[in-house]
């Protein structure tokens, strides 16, 4: 089962194949939790949001149209429960600092490497939430603008304008450091 493609395990989760999810769930907990923990920056709720995901595929998955992609149609519920939480929560909840170290850990990489992914990182948790999420949905989820055009409910040149205009920031915080 776990040969299948998305689409196919999406078609038999439509179909009420809980293992299916397992195997879907499987797949994405990491990126997905990565994407929540960039974006709202609090442990406790990426957790809830990377369950409450994987709900909502279960859930709606009779929405689910067979003639696309699933991994957009994943991803944009996940930006959607990005977004209801700012909605609710409104300002970014910090992450503790205890846990900001153990996922910063990365012990197979050369100081310097891990000297500019806090710099970056710092920079990152800098920028508005949306263009935040903006850069993790492009680079981190490697969507195209096309899928962001979707997610966001913009048009294609828009999307890339966004993510332009969210890197240029980007950039400008980062002009500072060595990076």
């Amino acid at each position: 089962m776990t040969g299948l493609t998305d689409e196919h395990l999406m078609t038999n989760i439509k179909n009420g194949d809980t293992k299916s999810l397992g195997v879907l769930y499987e797949r994405y907990k990491n990126i997905l939790f990565t994407f929540f923990i960039r974006t709202i920056q609090d442990y406790n709720a990426s957790n809830d949001l990377l369950m409450e995901t994987f709900e909502r595929i279960y859930k709606y998955r009779s929405s689910y149209s067979a003639t696309k992609k699933a991994r957009p149609w994943i991803f944009q519920i996940a930006s959607n429960l990005s977004k209801d939480y700012y909605k609710k929560w409104g300002k970014r909840q910090s992450i503790d600092k205890l846990k900001q170290e153990i996922i910063m850990i990365q012990p197979e990489l050369p100081d310097e490497t891990k000297s500019r992914d806090k710099l970056l990182h710092a920079a990152l948790n800098k920028l508005k939430p949306p263009q935040r999420n903006i850069i993790n949905m492009y680079y981190l989820l490697e969507m195209t603008y096309e899928d962001i055009a979707a997610n966001e409910n913009i048009s294609i040149n828009n999307a890339r304008i966004k993510v332009c205009r969210a890197l240029k920031n980007l950039k400008e915080l980062l002009k500072d450091s060595e990076l």
